[in-house]
């Protein structure tokens, strides 16, 4: 009442500064702030969508609707939060991106001293205690896929007398009656990129295994940044680059050409580094609705993000994407988010020379760590 009585007699000149900058209701002795109409409150009623001045750009773009036939994953990815850099600002402290490669040194030398895993001698096909079901889940996509992606293209095979075979060349481990041996080629000998082409994906989506399985065909290197559901790292990396939460996403460095759809993908690494045209035989096998059935044999596994800490230079893994053994290790370094260089090594893959003339003996997955010097 006092409040309008001044301003009816003197307007608001008659009223303090504070008075008029923050509005106040005199009841009694007591000063209570006025609140906003109810009306207004709300901002998200009728589908407004409030934003506010901090908001970027990007975080205004609203994110289309899944089409059931595309490559879109549905969760979208939950903006990193930004309360701890914010407060180590303030305080002057830098906020690392990743940890420094001596502290992956130190907790693998610690890993390595009370681990009774560090010392065991890999033996081919030998399976650990705990992981016959995970195998034999893993295994699926492998069988509804008709083996896509366990041979490089161009594959072929010819006999030999083993007096041909060198101690350091790499061969089938069986000896043919006669003395002889069978030596796996590839025929076909495309462009292999300069700098591994990079892709944006998650192990349990099926678009993102067509590729996969492609890549392995071709025997080319690839630079996988796992963006699994709830990443925090390279998930919306992909979103700010491609503007939309869709996997799989192929940045290639060597063109400068970026892309989604599954197909599109595919075709382009067969023009760019394979013989030009998909094979009809690997598009019948690497359909998505194969690749979909399969994966339920690990009802998702390796797409869902844990804690983790991102070491400064990707991980080196040799491998190929129908083996159940390489899908067990790709499932653990997708869901820690961990980037990793994928050396392709089907069947007939030169790579499998590489493994052989590191180890003495090819087997994979093969994995190297140059953050911490670990070859397992």
């Amino acid at each position: 009442r006092v409040m309008r009585s001044v301003t009816r007699t003197k307007g608001l000149a008659g009223v303090p500064s504070v008075l008029r900058k923050h509005p106040v209701v005199v009841v009694g002795a007591k000063q209570v702030k006025k609140q906003p109409s109810p009306r207004h409150s709300n901002s998200r009623l009728a589908g407004v969508v409030t934003k506010t001045k901090a908001q970027s750009s990007d975080e205004e773009k609203e994110i289309p609707a899944q089409d059931p036939e595309s490559d879109q994953e549905t969760t979208p990815s939950p903006p990193a939060p930004a309360a701890a850099p914010a407060a180590a600002a303030e305080e002057g402290e830098s906020v690392p991106d990743k940890e420094d490669a001596s502290t992956f040194s130190m907790q693998y030398k610690a890993w390595k001293d009370k681990s009774n895993l560090a010392g065991v001698e890999a033996t081919p096909f030998k399976i650990a205690e705990g992981y016959t079901t995970k195998l034999i889940g893993a295994s699926v996509p492998t069988l509804t896929t008709a083996l896509a992606g366990a041979f490089v293209t161009g594959y072929k095979t010819q006999l030999k007398k083993q007096e041909e075979k060198g101690d350091e060349t790499y061969a089938l481990p069986v000896t043919l009656p006669g003395g002889y041996f069978v030596e796996e080629e590839q025929t076909f000998a495309g462009t292999k990129p300069e700098k591994p082409v990079e892709i944006y994906e998650f192990q349990g989506c099926p678009f993102c295994r067509k590729v996969r399985v492609a890549v392995s065909a071709l025997g080319i290197d690839v630079l996988f940044r796992p963006c699994p559901q709830g990443g925090e790292v390279w998930r919306p990396e992909a979103i700010e680059k491609g503007g939309k939460s869709q996997f799989p996403y192929m940045i290639d460095p060597n063109t400068g050409v970026e892309m989604y759809e599954s197909a599109d993908i595919i075709s382009y690494l067969f023009k760019t580094y394979g013989p030009g045209d998909v094979p009809g035989s690997l598009s019948f096998r690497n359909s998505a609705i194969a690749n979909s059935i399969g994966l339920l044999g690990r009802m998702g596994a390796g797409s869902r993000a844990k804690p983790s800490s991102i070491p400064p230079q990707p991980l080196d893994l040799w491998g190929y994407e129908a083996s159940p053994f390489v899908t067990l290790v790709k499932e653990v370094l997708c869901e820690l988010e961990l980037p990793y260089v994928q050396r392709s090594a089907p069947r007939g893959s030169p790579k499998r020379q590489e493994v052989y003339g590191r180890k003495g003996h090819f087997q994979v997955p093969y994995l190297e760590d140059p953050n911490t010097g670990a070859e397992l």
